[in-house]
């Protein structure tokens, strides 16, 4: 019998890791766009750091969350990529 049998850490870890993944399914940013409808205006997407601007979130479809550019240009992106959400306008003064 090994001494992690014995100390009971490989259930231990088991048991941890089993509990952040169920808490990872639970929230995060594709949970939020798993919530959004359709042409949801959103400011832009953050991914690695760099602020990428989109106007709409269109769907999210096999870990792919699509969303359309001021240009109506189509931008995919992975769903595990995105850190973050802006929501609203960007206004830029006159």
């Amino acid at each position: 019998m090994s001494l992690n049998k014995n100390l009971g850490l490989e259930d231990l870890l088991k048991d941890l890791l089993d509990k952040r993944d169920k808490k990872d399914k639970d929230c995060g940013v594709e949970n939020i766009l798993k919530k959004l409808p359709p042409n949801y205006p959103v400011g832009g997407v953050f991914v690695k750091g760099q602020f990428i601007p989109v106007s709409f979130f269109s769907n999210l479809c096999d870990c792919l969350a699509y969303f359309i550019d001021e240009d109506g240009q189509v931008i995919v992106i992975d769903v595990d990529k995105i850190t973050g959400i802006a929501f609203g306008e960007d206004v830029a003064p006159e």
